[in-house]
């Protein structure tokens, strides 16, 4: 309803409020494809739980044994908590590894990493793997952030998966880097990367 102003008459116009985040502006918020990479996935936008690359994620956790009940998939966004919830994943690769990025419409966050699930084993697919996980010091991003480095070790051969989660009123943006070794600094500017575009969508 507009309401009528102090000066010549005319009505005053309405507060300006944010246009709602549908899934073209989750879109719009993902990275661009990286230096020497190729899309292998997506972009795919929709409810969190109905998105190929949650439910390829969810298996993946199912089929592991772990060793202690509860570690797996700790740090990372939560599919059965956020089904719903709008959406949108990308997945870039090349010979040196892979980045899969989602953008979540929720107030959830994940929480630090507990002690005891900071080392575990699992058996994925009759596979013995070691999982070290390690909290990373990097400059806050939006309103909260989080960066974590996992290493796999099995068979004698090794892989690192990096992972960044930035919060920006209502939005997460999760980035998880898959390669042989992991950089700090690389792992910081994705995440520096990344908030720059989920501001423009959140502002």
């Amino acid at each position: 309803m507009l309401v009528s102003g102090c000066s010549g008459g005319q009505a005053a116009a309405p507060p300006s409020t944010p246009a709602p985040l549908d899934a073209a502006r989750l879109r719009a918020a993902l990275l661009p494809t990286p230096q020497g990479m190729t899309v292998s996935y997506g972009p795919e936008t929709g409810a969190y739980g109905s998105l190929k690359a949650t439910k390829q994620g969810l298996e993946a956790l199912r089929s592991a044994k772990v060793d202690k009940p509860g570690c797996a998939g700790l740090g990372q966004l939560d599919p059965a908590k956020l089904g719903a919830a709008p959406a949108a994943v990308v997945a870039y690769s090349s010979k040196q590894g892979s980045i899969t990025q989602a953008i979540v419409v929720t107030d959830a966050f994940p929480g630090p990493i507990p002690a005891r699930c900071a080392s575990y084993k699992a058996d994925v697919d009759g596979t013995k793997v070691t999982y070290r996980t390690d909290a990373l010091d990097m400059p806050k991003r939006g309103d909260q952030s989080r960066a974590f480095l996992t290493t796999a070790t099995s068979r004698g051969s090794s892989a690192q998966i990096g992972a960044v989660m930035i919060a920006r009123k209502g939005v997460v943006t999760s980035l998880l880097v898959l390669g042989k070794e992991v950089k700090k600094d690389g792992l910081a500017e994705l995440g520096r990367l990344a908030d720059e575009k989920l501001a423009r969508i959140t502002t």
